[in-house]
């Protein structure tokens, strides 16, 4: 009785997985680039050189732009830029800017989900407190955890875009944002 099962997922194989699932039910994607202006540069971007990045993210990144496509991109984007319920995965900082884009334009399917997965990226890259003992059980060290600097970097690197999502009140009256989820998008930005 006093032992703790513990159950670890392992994100690579299930973002692999996803994406398997995704390329077979929607094959066009992989033979595809993209003319949307939210993903312009994402082909260029070294992904496999990404620890943990064991996809084509510009694969997953254009079925978010496809009406039948995007739940199942949308799932294997969580899987990809998550590392665990609490912390982001090395990735997350490289696709903060395509998620910023895309959670701009009203006309992409799933903008509500993908703006959640934004604001999760925000929350969980705050800074941690080395004084709070409780902020260090949870999240760990900073020094533990670069991804999390690096994603605070990508936000501020494109701010103008964090700001024109704050201001977009039909986004954020669709999920009835509190105070404290704006707080924490804006602070990831350094707003």
């Amino acid at each position: 009785m006093g032992d703790t099962l513990v159950c670890k997922v392992d994100h690579e194989a299930a973002a692999v997985t996803a994406t398997a699932a995704l390329t077979a039910a929607y094959p066009y994607l992989r033979q595809e680039t993209s003319p949307h202006p939210a993903l312009e540069g994402c082909e260029d971007v070294e992904w496999m050189s990404i620890p943990g990045c064991p996809v084509d993210v510009p694969v997953v990144l254009r079925g978010l732009l496809d009406p039948d496509a995007a739940e199942m991109a949308e799932r294997a984007l969580d899987w990809l830029v998550m590392s665990g319920p609490m912390s982001i995965s090395a990735t997350m900082p490289a696709v903060v800017p395509y998620l910023l884009r895309l959670t701009a334009d009203p006309t992409i399917p799933r903008r509500n989900e993908l703006f959640g997965l934004v604001l999760v990226a925000a929350a969980l890259c705050a800074p941690t407190d080395p004084d709070n003992a409780w902020d260090l059980t949870v999240s760990g060290p900073e020094s533990d955890h670069p991804e999390r600097a690096l994603c605070r970097a990508a936000f501020a690197a494109d701010a103008a875009w964090v700001r024109r999502l704050l201001a977009d009140d039909e986004l954020l009256a669709s999920l009835h944002l509190g105070e404290g989820e704006r707080a924490s998008l804006a602070q990831a930005a350094g707003l």
